[in-house]
């Protein structure tokens, strides 16, 4: 949402693209929809083919239908699909597509050297819920084209933010509704990527080097308050 303010870009406009169908893909799904984007493609694991393949409907994926011919490897049944209108692509086509927005949601090593230049000229934004899955050698050329990355030790960070939000409750001894945990995540998110930004603007580097120098920097601070350096 705020990198798409910082890019100009309207997110009822946009379309993505995601790999994988596991907890973390539909969840970066479900977020994204709800909020007024459209995915167009999903690529996911068939566990009796033992092969990738990407389902794409161009007027955007219905979650809930495909969430429910979904086998429990997170694996989308191929004849329901292609009944309910979607096209079975080979595997790595989620990486062509032309869409605004990337979101590799399931392995490392996923944008290579080798086929980060099929990344189609559309594409503005590529947000790493997976850990890891663009390589360095594939970063340089992201980076030359202008593609705005949000590093995966920063897009994915709501999942230990919300295991210290579990020890804050704990240590309270009370406990908060869901949506409280999702309005505080959000505050703390936010604050998280708008940090990153600055950082991005003001040490004229890309997004992950900007986040891995405030990163560092914070431990080498709580370190030093700490009295261990």
């Amino acid at each position: 949402r705020e990198a798409l303010n910082e890019l100009n870009l309207s997110l009822k406009d946009t379309l993505a693209s995601v790999q994988g169908f596991g907890s973390v893909a539909r969840h970066a799904i479900e977020l994204y929809q709800q909020i007024g984007g459209r995915v167009i493609s999903v690529a996911c694991w068939d566990q009796s083919d033992q092969a990738t393949y990407t389902y794409r409907k161009k007027e955007g994926i219905n979650y809930p239908e495909l969430l429910a011919i979904t086998d429990p490897f997170g694996g989308i049944d191929k004849r329901k699909a292609l009944e309910l209108g979607y096209e079975i692509l080979p595997g790595e086509a989620w990486i062509e597509q032309e869409v605004d927005i990337l979101i590799p949601a399931a392995l490392e090593n996923q944008i290579t050297s080798e086929n980060v230049q099929q990344i189609h000229p559309r594409v503005k934004l590529v947000a790493e819920a997976a850990n890891g899955p663009t390589t360095p050698e594939a970063d340089p050329v992201i980076n030359e084209r202008g593609i705005f990355v949000i590093p995966d030790f920063l897009a994915n960070a709501g999942g230990v933010t919300c295991s210290y939000f579990e020890q804050v409750q704990s240590n309270m001894n009370y406990y908060w509704e869901k949506d409280e945990v999702l309005a505080r995540l959000d505050v703390k998110m936010t604050a998280a990527y708008l940090d990153v930004n600055k950082k991005k603007k003001k040490s004229r580097q890309n997004t992950r080097d900007a986040a891995y120098m405030i990163a560092v920097s914070r431990v080498a601070q709580a370190c030093k308050d700490r009295g261990w350096v």
